[in-house]
């Protein structure tokens, strides 16, 4: 916001009054209801002190002597502390003025000047506090004169570096309740609410406008606020290392490291420790160690300093032990049983906490908390770091996968396998390539291209994967929901725990959403309820609570070890995919193994939600031996073969998936040959030329595709369709459906339909077929015709 006036020179007509707390005082007391005499009482002991009953109340008069046991009285009923003035943050002040008339010490030390005066916060500016205290003056006004409510205020919140050297985070709350707007002349007349809220944007708010129509001169407050601001540290603690990890690639490490130091040491509120953080990986059961890794790491690097050679066994066997989090007090003992202890002595270490970070499992790195003074850790607090570790273990995972990329990026460089049809020709280019080395020239890697190759494609999907899958995860979260639930209603029942039905209705709000549908989004966010929300929750009804502990603990049984959360339907769908995938593969596998000694084609295969593969064949792919014809077309007879084949292996396999999954089955069938090249950048064969890749995007639609002037989806369960876009293509393969149909493995009808066109493709068609459900036809893939050998 840019105005003119700002914080210091804004001038209000704020009059401090009490008169609105006695008027309440008055609503509430009842002489004949004994839970209601202490506002009898406080307004009868008032009577001795009648200057706090005047309008208006000078600052200094509430201090006077003769009026403090008065004040005293006001303040007992709004705040009621009990004992607890250190550690409540309080405050009252006249009607926007944020210097407080009173305040407990916590206010005063963390917020006020040695002056008095409020301190602006190194995160805020003066202009921002000044935006944020005109919103709550003009809410009020328009509220109270014009009856318009705006949106809720959010409060600031306040970054506070502490005394002791670590960060603190306060949300501040303003309560007005006790204030009264009063205008001094007659108000300008609003006949619409546009007038004030001209703006669509949400959340958006035209101060500037607000103070042109009813600048403040027209009003006076009378009245008093109360501030109260609340300990946000935890929280904002883990905020600010998710945006760190959200945003590692553009923080160096030095600042990433300084924000997790700060974080640890706010969340635990201890300043004179050390933090720090070892980057660990394993491979192959090999835990990773260098210098490098090491380079944020205060216990383990200097463990493992000079003489590394002799220390680091000592270092593995250690962290071998660290299982879970793990607390040392006692080095004395420590040193008598870890080999590292005199070590541990030098540097001066007192008390240690080992917090070992892992992702899906798997050991990323250490978090080191290591105090120079003895009782400065608590066991609790390894439930405090609980709230670090997930973004920890995510910041130290991206580093692990770099260095997988790198191991990947080695393997593909140097060791790659070649399919062996084609090896030759990669021996070839290679060849010449060192041969032009030698002879002192500059060679360049020739492209490695095959021309006139017949493409074959052909696809086996889970039907509706996507779908399934959203399904088998939405159930998932019923349950947990259902299980959270009944812990919380019975902690509700049995102890007085207000808490308990906002997490109810969280619970309840999130049942409702994901009825109607689960997204992305929407499943992050149940993700991180139950993980930042119910797990701290039922950790403390546990560990308080003796007759909560059972449920609390069937609650956390029911979750998957790994995941965090329930996962019974959707481990069911990935090991029903999982199957289906595997018996599919192995299936084709096998076959290609044999029909390749027919003649030797290229064949490679992915696992997606299904299993698809290309084959290619053509007189370039092979040196010494003669292409034929025949040996396309017994490929496209034994890929309809294979096709049939899988639907009644996935019938066999259904009685014995956990989660119900079904398979459509589809062939492109492409008679143009076409030229593919091995692309040096991505280690693949692509296709080559501007109409071969027509080819490649009518593979990368048609999965999608629809029957003509319908909605109907081409691929259907236990049926085969064949796409094609000329004629030649469609006779070929009726006549292998007519052989088939005979071999009794496919039924009578033969469906000849248009589909709809897709995005830069059209005029397509397809043949469907349905195979016949097996019973005792004869079951040989292979017929006679791959046996045969016809010349021309």
């Amino acid at each position: 916001m840019k105005s003119e006036k700002m914080l210091s020179d804004l001038k209000f007509n704020s009059f401090l009054d009490f008169n609105l707390l006695f008027e309440q005082w008055e609503k509430l007391s009842d002489k004949e209801n004994p839970s209601t005499c202490l506002y009898q009482d406080y307004l009868t002991r008032m009577k001795d002190y009648p200057d706090l009953s005047k309008f208006p109340i000078e600052r200094e008069d509430v201090l006077k002597d003769k009026n403090k046991l008065g004040f005293s009285l006001i303040l007992s009923s709004l705040f009621p502390l009990s004992g607890q003035e250190e550690n409540k943050i309080l405050g009252l002040s006249k009607p926007f003025d944020y210097n407080p008339i009173y305040c407990t010490p916590a206010f005063k030390k963390e917020f006020l000047t040695p002056e008095g005066e409020v301190k602006i916060p190194y995160n805020l500016n003066e202009e921002r506090i000044f935006f944020h205290k005109m919103l709550h003056v003009y809410a009020l006004i328009l509220d109270q004169l014009y009856g318009i409510k705006i949106n809720e205020i959010y409060p600031l919140v306040f970054k506070v570096p502490s005394s002791e050297g670590f960060t603190r985070h306060y949300q501040i709350q303003i309560n007005s309740q006790f204030v009264k707007v009063v205008p001094k002349i007659p108000l300008p007349e609003i006949k619409r609410k546009s007038e004030f809220c001209s703006s669509n944007k949400p959340n958006h708010y035209d101060v500037e406008k607000w103070m042109e129509l009813l600048p403040l001169e027209m009003f006076e407050f009378h009245g008093f606020i109360l501030m109260e601001a609340q300990d946000l540290t935890v929280a904002q603690s883990v905020a600010t290392l998710n945006e760190a990890v959200l945003n590692q690639e553009q923080v160096t490490a030095e600042s990433f490291m300084e924000i997790v130091e700060d974080s640890v040491k706010s969340l635990l509120g201890k300043p004179g420790i050390k933090v720090g953080l070892a980057v660990l990986q394993t491979i192959n059961g090999r835990i990773v160690m260098t210098e490098s890794r090491l380079a944020y790491s205060y216990l383990i690097k200097q463990l493992c300093g000079e003489g590394c050679e002799k220390s680091y066994q000592a270092v593995l066997e250690l962290l071998s032990t660290v299982e879970k989090p793990i607390f040392l007090n006692d080095l004395d003992v420590a040193r008598e049983k870890l080999p590292l202890g005199v070590k541990l002595n030098e540097m001066g270490v007192r008390e240690i906490i080992l917090y070992p970070l892992r992702h899906n499992g798997d050991l990323v790195g250490v978090l080191e908390v290591c105090s120079f003074q003895e009782q400065t850790f608590d066991p609790l607090m390894l439930v405090t770091l609980d709230y670090l570790a997930p973004s920890l273990s995510l910041a130290l995972n991206r580093q692990a996968e770099v260095l997988d990329q790198k191991i990947k990026s080695i393997i593909r460089k140097n060791f790659t396998a070649i399919h062996p049809v084609v090896e030759w020709k990669f021996d070839e280019i290679a060849l010449d390539y060192v041969l032009e080395e030698e002879e002192g020239g500059s060679p360049e890697i020739k492209p490695i291209v095959f021309n006139d190759v017949y493409p074959l494609y052909a696809a086996v999907d889970v039907k509706n994967s996507s779908v399934e899958r959203n399904s088998a995860i939405q159930d998932d979260f019923q349950i947990q929901l259902a299980l959270a639930k009944k812990v919380l209603r019975k902690a509700k029942e049995v102890h007085f725990l207000p808490l308990m039905d906002r997490l109810i209705d969280q619970i309840e709000e999130f049942e409702k959403r994901i009825n109607f549908m689960l997204v992305s989004d929407e499943e992050v966010k149940i993700t991180d309820f139950f993980h930042y929300d119910l797990e701290p929750a039922f950790n403390y009804l546990k560990n308080n609570f003796e007759d909560l502990e059972v449920d609390v603990n069937t609650y956390f049984k029911a979750l998957d070890a790994k995941l965090g959360v329930v996962s019974t339907n959707r481990n069911s769908f990935e090991k029903s995919l999982s199957k289906i995938n595997q018996v599919i593969g192995n299936y084709l596998e096998k076959e290609e193994a044999k029909v390749q000694q027919m003649f030797p084609h290229y064949f490679e295969k992915f696992k997606t939600d299904g299993i698809e593969y290309n084959i290619y064949i053509g007189q370039s792919l092979v040196k010494d031996q003669k292409y034929d014809p025949l040996y396309l077309k017994n490929l496209r007879l034994w890929q309809l073969q294979t096709l049939i084949e899988t639907v009644h292996l996935v019938a066999h396999q259904k009685n014995e998936l956990e989660y119900p999954l079904d398979v459509t089955q589809m062939i492109l069938a492409h008679s143009t040959p076409i030229s593919i090249s091995f692309r040096l950048d991505e280690r693949k064969f692509d296709v080559e030329g501007a109409y071969n890749i027509r080819y490649e995007i009518i593979k990368k639609r048609i999965d999608k595709a629809l029957v003509k002037d319908s909605r109907e989806r081409l691929n259907q369960l236990g049926k085969i369709a064949i796409v094609y876009s000329q004629e030649k293509e469609a006779r070929e393969y009726l006549d292998f459906i007519k052989y088939l149909q005979n071999k009794n493995l496919l039924t009578k009808e033969v469906e000849e339909l248009e589909l709809e066109e897709m995005q830069g493709v059209y005029g397509m068609k397809a043949i469907r077929v349905t195979v016949k459900e097996r019973t005792h036809e004869n079951q040989e893939i292979f017929s006679k015709l791959i046996a045969e050998r016809k010349e021309g």
